[in-house]
């Protein structure tokens, strides 16, 4: 196994892929941190408060909703990409089993989700420092920052993982990329908007693009409204929440660990997918 997974990072750090989606990553994440401060900035200029407004927190829940599909298309083309370039011939008649090839991609695919999410957080960090001339009280309680960015590290891995077992199922590198944009920005949002005040509402948490986004927004809102609201927390409205999840991401009163537990789920019936129509497809 260990020699799989020193050839699977061969492989992808031998081409431009992971570090040509890795750009957009942090370039989001610098553009959400900056945007944040700056936003936090003209409030506080207008109207003084009595306490720090860490819209930091919020402002990584928005570039890790946004980031988290370059992890995914990275997951699916590392995979849908050996059909594409039939190098998946040699990868399979030089590796048995097959199960082992998926072990072995989902092990050095959820190194670079790691790489992904970690320059996520580091890049809205430093955006969040420019935007606020070097103030860190944007950012919240350095409890509150560590549990975000950490949220967003693992949502960006879980996409990543989800990310290769459809590649797996799917072994298309035209569908591995356009199946995943148009679902998480066209037919998740239409179904989204449909649900709302309609009796099915409940099932909205759990979508898939929802419950990824949730990993992080549904932390990093109530976090967010605790700190700005103080003691007048429980008084808050629901409407404020509400607000805030359209924008940032998640859902009001869902926790985040059911989002997490709910986005598991999907990324455990891709990959299982993956492997069983990948154990019966034929190569040439």
């Amino acid at each position: 196994m260990g020699g799989l997974v020193k050839a699977e990072f061969r492989k992808i750090f031998s081409t431009s892929l992971w570090w040509a989606l890795l750009i957009p990553v942090a370039l989001l994440g610098f553009g959400a941190g900056w945007l944040g401060s700056s936003i936090v900035a003209l409030i506080d200029a207008v109207e003084q408060f009595d306490r720090a407004v860490p819209l930091g927190l919020l402002s990584v829940s928005m570039s890790t909703n946004f980031s988290t599909i370059f992890a995914a298309l990275f997951g699916a083309m590392a995979f849908a990409g050996e059909f594409r370039n039939k190098s998946i011939t040699t990868t399979y008649l030089t590796s048995n089993p097959r199960s082992a090839v998926l072990a072995a991609k989902l092990i050095a695919c959820s190194g670079v989700g790691l790489i992904y999410g970690l320059a996520n957080v580091l890049f809205a960090s430093v955006g969040g420092l420019v935007g606020a001339g070097r103030d860190f009280g944007g950012f919240g309680s350095l409890g509150d920052w560590l549990s975000v960015g950490a949220a967003a590290v693992l949502a960006m891995v879980l996409w990543t993982l989800l990310g290769v077992g459809f590649g797996a199922l799917v072994a298309n590198a035209v569908l591995a990329i356009i199946v995943p944009l148009v679902y998480k920005f066209m037919v998740e949002f239409i179904l989204s908007l449909s649900l709302i005040e309609s009796p099915a509402a409940g099932i909205s948490p759990y979508l898939p693009g929802t419950a990824g986004n949730g990993i992080v927004a549904n932390l990093a809102v109530p976090l967010f409204v605790t700190a700005v609201a103080g003691p007048d927390e429980p008084n808050t409205p629901r409407a404020a929440f509400e607000f805030l999840h359209l924008f940032f991401g998640g859902s009001y009163g869902h926790p985040w660990w059911a989002s997490l537990l709910t986005f598991l789920g999907y990324a455990a019936v891709f990959i299982a997918g993956g492997w069983l129509v990948s154990r019966r497809r034929d190569i040439s």
